[in-house]
């Protein structure tokens, strides 16, 4: 049997987790699964953070090299996509983050630790939870954005199993 892998989103000042989530669409309100036509950016603002973390089950030995970055779809003018790996959950805002621009080649691809900051996830050794540390991802736009919805993205998230 092999690993399997889903994201969970979590939002709320209370944590609430959603797994696994369906998409990861940016918006204007902190929850999961976001219509983007109910809750749009504004041009010019950023939309809430999304804190990700994915969670390893099945039957494996070991999770390790996790990496995670934009692997396809094209930035309109005046978006950028901020990510930050291995970061302490903290209730999701939509004011501009500092965080660096998601990577966009596997070259320079976010790298990931597990939830207890190892970076490795072995299967059934104890105080292990399965889950990698967070990812925050925030969509941010200018006044140059074009109005209207914007390109699909591609994240990818890869990982070696034994």
């Amino acid at each position: 049997m092999a690993a399997i892998h889903q994201f969970s989103e979590s939002n709320g000042a209370g944590e609430v987790e959603t797994i696994p989530v369906a998409n990861l669409n940016f918006g204007s309100n902190d929850s999961a699964e976001i219509n983007t036509t109910t809750y749009p950016i504004t041009r010019g603002d950023a939309s809430f953070e999304k804190y990700l973390r994915a969670k390893f089950t099945g039957t494996f030995t070991e999770i390790s090299n996790m990496k995670f970055w934009k692997s396809a779809g094209t930035l309109v003018t005046g978006e950028t996509i901020k990510a930050a790996a291995n970061v302490a959950y903290a209730q999701p805002s939509a004011t501009p983050n500092a965080d660096s621009d998601v990577p966009v080649t596997e070259g320079t691809a976010l790298s990931m630790q597990s939830a207890e900051g190892a970076a490795t996830i072995v299967y059934g050794a104890s105080g292990v939870s399965g889950y990698t540390k967070y990812l925050r991802l925030q969509l941010q736009t200018t006044g140059s954005t074009p109005a209207g919805a914007v390109n699909q993205k591609t994240f990818t998230m890869q990982y070696d199993e034994v």
